[in-house]
């Protein structure tokens, strides 16, 4: 068994914020100076970060014995930040500035958060400890994932294009569940009394290429063949050493099981 140490969720949470933001504003810029969708997909990037912090946020909440409500977790992520997305990036729209929008996404998500946080430990007395913090975070990595992925499919995150291209066209059903999956399967499949964060992080980083993989395939309708053919190719190759990490973190904690044969028929 091997020995390990927690990454603070705090600091996490400071990765996925910025590396999740920063992917999207360089795919948004790669795109608009190449006046062609061929950087679609680094939003991907920023995808696995807040993968990661959600998927480390989901996993201190449900810890605490919500076994069955894991996925009902990371669907209530992704409606809190589906709202607060729509919203933020609207208000971006409506002011011209349509840059600020994901950073007021962002924040409105992880306001959203602490306000259902609220609800569930102060008024339904679910007195989890790590229940308020908890929602700020999946709510805030649920945003950024909705962004990250609507990026690689429509090339941006203006809000014309999420209302058009994603929820117009319909693929807001798949971003919803498929979005969501990275963050809720990882702790569903890994817990028990072994459980450790690296191995379900790492879980958590394979699902997210995947997914990732099964949006640049939908990408093809809406930014083309060939920008939707670079997130498929560099998805299946990052999916494959995601895959390759997660069976190593799982043999490092695995036991050897020796056959001691069966119990005698009777005592000599």
């Amino acid at each position: 068994m091997s020995e390990h140490k927690d990454m603070s969720w705090n600091t996490l949470a400071a990765i996925g914020m910025i590396g999740g933001l920063l992917a999207i504003y360089i795919a948004y810029f790669v795109n608009n100076a190449m006046d062609v969708a061929y950087g679609s997909f680094i939003g991907a990037i920023g995808a696995i970060f807040a993968i990661v912090w959600g998927a480390d946020a989901v996993r201190q909440i449900c810890k605490y014995g919500i076994g069955t409500g894991v996925p009902s977790i990371g669907m209530l992520a992704f409606g809190m930040g589906l709202l607060t997305t729509i919203l933020g990036l609207k208000i971006g729209d409506y002011t011209g500035i349509v840059l600020a929008g994901p950073v007021l996404a962002l924040v409105l998500s992880l306001i959203q958060g602490a306000i259902i946080g609220y609800i569930a430990n102060g008024v339904l007395k679910m007195k989890i400890p790590t229940m308020q913090i908890g929602m700020i975070f999946i709510a805030g990595s649920a945003s950024l994932i909705l962004m990250a992925f609507s990026t690689v499919m429509a090339g941006t995150f203006e809000y014309g294009a999420f209302m058009t291209d994603i929820i117009g066209t319909g693929f807001i059903a798949p971003l919803f569940i498929l979005g969501a999956l990275p963050i809720l399967h990882p702790f569903n499949a890994c817990l028990g009394p072994d459980e450790n964060q690296k191995r379900t992080l790492t879980l958590a980083v394979e699902s997210g290429f995947i997914v990732t993989v099964i949006f640049g395939i939908l990408s093809i309708a809406l930014v083309g063949l060939a920008p939707a053919a670079i997130t498929i190719v560099l998805g299946l190759i990052a999916w494959v050493f995601g895959y390759l990490s997660y069976w190593n973190r799982v043999k490092e904690c695995g036991v050897v099981i020796k056959d001691t044969g069966l119990l005698p028929a009777r005592e000599d």
